[in-house]
C-alpha cells in the first residue's frame, strides 16, 4: 500500500522515519477486541524508528470515522512484547491489518511471535518467572503481617505469570486472553486459580493453600527460567555488578524483580556471588558481583 493510501486511512500525515503502521478495525463478531478501540472505530499503531519514543497517541476524525492513532519506537515497542505488560499493543500488531512496513519489520515481528523460539521464548520466560517470584514474595510478606486482601490480590498476580510461563513452556506466545489459554491445557495452574478464587475455604486459607502450591512452582521453574540470566553471567569472565546487570538490555526492564531473583539463585547454588572492596563513595566493607 502507497503512504499517500496511509495517510488517507489514518487521518493524518506520516513523518519520513515511520518504520510501519497497523490499522485495528471495529468488528462486531472478533472474540477479542483491543480497549484501545473504545469510542473510536479504527485504531491505528504507528511504528517509528527513534530509540527513545515511548507512547505518544493522537486523535483524529476524517469523515465521520474516529481514529485513534498509538505512535511508537521500535525498542519500545519491542520491550513491550517481551514483558507482555501491554496487551493492547500486542492485540494492535498480531491481529491488525499491516498497511505499512517497507522493510518488512512489522511482518518479521508477527513471525517472530507466532514462532516463539530462541531469544524471544528465552526472555519471556525469564520475566515472567521474575514477576512471579517478586509477587509470590510481597503476597507472603502481606499476610505474615495480616494484610489478607492486599495477600490476595499479589497471589492472583502471581498465578497470572506462573500461567503466562506455562503457556511459554508449551511453546506458544502467552495471548492476552491467557487463562482462556491455560485452561485448555489443563494444567495445575489453572486449578489453583480455581482454588484460589471460588473455594469456599476462607479467604485467608486460600491464599496460604496457593503461596505453598507458588512456592514449589518457583523451586521447579527456576532453573530453566532462568537461562536468559545464566547466559548473561556466563557472556565474560569478569563477575557482574547488580548495577551491570541492570544495565544490560535483557534486564533493564526488571528493576524491582532482579535483585530477588539474584539472591534466590545465590541461596539454591544456581550462582555464586563473590566480594569485592567496594570502591569509591566511602562505602565500608566489600562490594558484591554475581557469576556462575
Amino acid at each position: 500500500m502507497e503512504l499517500s493510501n496511509v495517510t488517507l486511512l489514518s487521518g493524518e500525515t506520516f513523518e519520513e522515519n515511520v518504520l510501519g503502521a497497523v490499522a485495528l478495525r471495529q468488528k462486531g463478531s472478533t472474540p477479542f477486541q483491543s480497549a484501545l478501540l473504545h469510542d473510536f472505530d479504527m485504531v491505528v499503531l504507528v511504528l517509528h524508528e527513534e530509540q527513545d519514543l515511548e507512547h505518544i497517541v493522537r486523535h483524529t476524525i476524517a469523515g465521520d470515522t474516529r481514529t485513534q492513532s498509538v505512535h511508537i519506537g521500535l525498542s519500545a515497542l519491542e520491550r513491550a512484547v517481551m514483558a507482555g505488560d501491554n496487551n493492547e499493543l500486542l492485540t494492535s500488531l498480531m491481529i491488525g491489518e499491516v498497511i505499512w512496513d517497507p522493510k518488512g519489520i512489522l511482518g518479521d515481528m508477527r513471525r517472530e511471535i507466532l514462532q516463539f523460539e530462541g531469544p524471544l521464548k528465552e526472555r519471556v520466560e525469564f520475566m515472567e518467572f521474575a514477576r512471579f517470584l517478586h509477587l509470590y514474595v510481597k503476597s507472603k510478606r502481606y499476610i505474615e503481617a495480616g494484610y489478607i486482601m492486599d495477600a490476595y490480590n499479589c497471589v492472583l498476580m502471581a498465578l497470572y505469570h506462573w500461567a503466562r510461563i506455562e503457556v511459554s513452556e508449551s511453546g506458544s506466545f502467552p495471548e492476552p486472553g491467557v487463562w482462556e489459554q491455560v485452561k485448555s491445557m489443563n494444567t495445575s495452574v489453572h486449578k489453583l486459580y480455581e482454588e484460589l478464587t471460588i473455594s469456599t475455604e476462607t479467604l485467608e486459607q486460600r491464599v496460604e493453600l496457593v503461596l505453598l502450591a507458588c512456592e514449589f512452582g518457583i523451586m521447579s521453574k527456576m532453573t530453566d527460567c532462568c537461562a536468559l540470566l545464566f547466559n548473561i553471567l556466563n557472556s565474560r569472565k569478569e563477575a557482574w555488578s547488580i548495577k551491570e546487570l541492570l544495565q544490560h538490555s535483557g534486564l533493564c526492564q526488571l528493576e524491582a524483580e532482579l535483585p530477588l531473583v539474584l539472591r534466590k539463585l545465590v541461596s539454591r547454588s544456581l550462582i555464586r556471588e563473590i566480594t569485592l572492596w567496594a570502591d569509591g563513595h566511602g562505602g565500608e566493607g566489600h562490594a558484591i558481583r554475581y557469576t556462575l
